[in-house]
């Protein structure tokens, strides 16, 4: 694919999560890897991105048609973060306003990105770190309040750095193909069970795919692995905000229970987790408000609960998260779990 093909898609792309789309759900495996770089990339800089073009605008960037903030934030993230020449980059994004059928903005993005790229660098350097870190203000500020100020700043840089892809496979038969097929696997250091290519990493997606393996976090699959260590063979467990359902399915590869049980308030999310628990088998899924559960009360040895949260801690592969939360969201969100914990101890044995 051209790049002029690979701007356009992330352009539209860009768009789309800006009306409320998740981007890990619209950069599948036949996304081009240089529009999923874009994409994220300017997902993750977005703020530092606007402080540079906002000023260099003549209208505020949130009254731009959004397929010209898309240019301009896709033209300067060239420039910035993958060291395209300005020139290209800049050329690159008039074309893009052409073809998104804007071509009377191409005047404006050109002159704005041409003074960007020569006066972004200089900017940066004196903003705030939650600006040159792209982070909202409140969350850097709760964070040095709570953490110290080094530790906060230290936290939005890791935040900004792209996640490893790390998968657990369906079975070992599974493993030893992908090593057969030449992956070079390296296994988690405390995460029994996940594993990595970092050598090439983008050779797992085709596993994840064709279901021969799940992508999961190994601080998400270790959940599962405690939770099989702490309840008794044959116990009768329950996952009460299953959706995605990578948790359910890792217990249910574990093996060991009598009955394995998975709910999730929105049928939608059910559906969506519903092939993966296929896969793996043995667990019984149900849309289920974990605030009212329509299960057995104290019948269950094991109950998980994975209360809904800020997501603070998955910013790597969210970017559009940080852009989406409010200040008032952390207690809002603690007010709930407090209420879903409640509910959920009734139904342990």
């Amino acid at each position: 694919m051209r790049l002029s093909a690979e701007r356009l898609t992330a352009a539209r792309l860009l768009i789309r999560v800006e009306e409320g789309a998740f981007s890990t759900r619209l950069l599948g495996g036949g996304t081009p890897l240089a529009a999923r770089v874009r994409v994220l990339e300017t997902l993750r800089w977005m703020r530092a991105l606007d402080a540079v073009l906002g000023p260099l605008c003549r209208r505020p960037l949130t009254e731009l048609d959004p397929g010209v903030r898309a240019a301009l934030r896709l033209g300067l993230v060239e420039i910035v973060r993958l060291e395209l020449p300005p020139g290209l980059a800049t050329d690159g994004a008039v074309h893009l306003v052409k073809r998104l059928g804007l071509s009377s903005a191409a005047g404006m993005v050109n002159a704005v990105l041409r003074k960007a790229a020569v006066g972004w660098r200089g900017r940066l350097e004196v903003a705030a770190a939650d600006v040159r870190l792209s982070h909202p203000w409140w969350v850097a500020s709760r964070w040095s309040e709570r953490f110290g100020r080094a530790a906060a700043e230290a936290s939005m840089a890791a935040a900004q750095e792209p996640a490893m892809t790390w998968v657990w496979f369906f079975g070992d038969d599974a493993r030893r193909a992908a090593v057969d097929a030449g992956l070079r696997l390296e296994p988690h250091p405390w995460c029994p069970g996940a594993w990595s290519a970092p050598e090439d990493a983008a050779r797992l997606v085709p596993f994840v795919i064709e279901g021969s393996a799940y992508a999961q976090d190994p601080s998400s699959q270790l959940v599962a692995h405690v939770a099989r260590a702490l309840a008794p063979s044959g116990a009768r467990a329950l996952d009460l905000c299953a959706a995605p359902g990578g948790k359910a399915a890792l217990l249910a590869a574990l093996g060991g229970w009598s009955v394995l049980a998975a709910g999730d308030r929105a049928l939608g999310r059910v559906r969506l987790m519903a092939p993966l628990l296929r896969r793996v088998g043995g667990v019984a899924a149900a849309a289920a408000d974990a605030l009212t559960p329509p299960f057995a009360a104290a019948a269950w040895e094991l109950v998980l609960l994975d209360a809904p949260c800020t997501g603070t801690g998955t910013f790597r592969r969210h970017p559009e998260l940080k852009w989406r939360l409010r200040p008032g969201a952390p207690a809002e969100l603690a007010a709930t779990q407090r209420r879903l914990l409640a509910s959920a101890a009734g139904l342990v044995a």
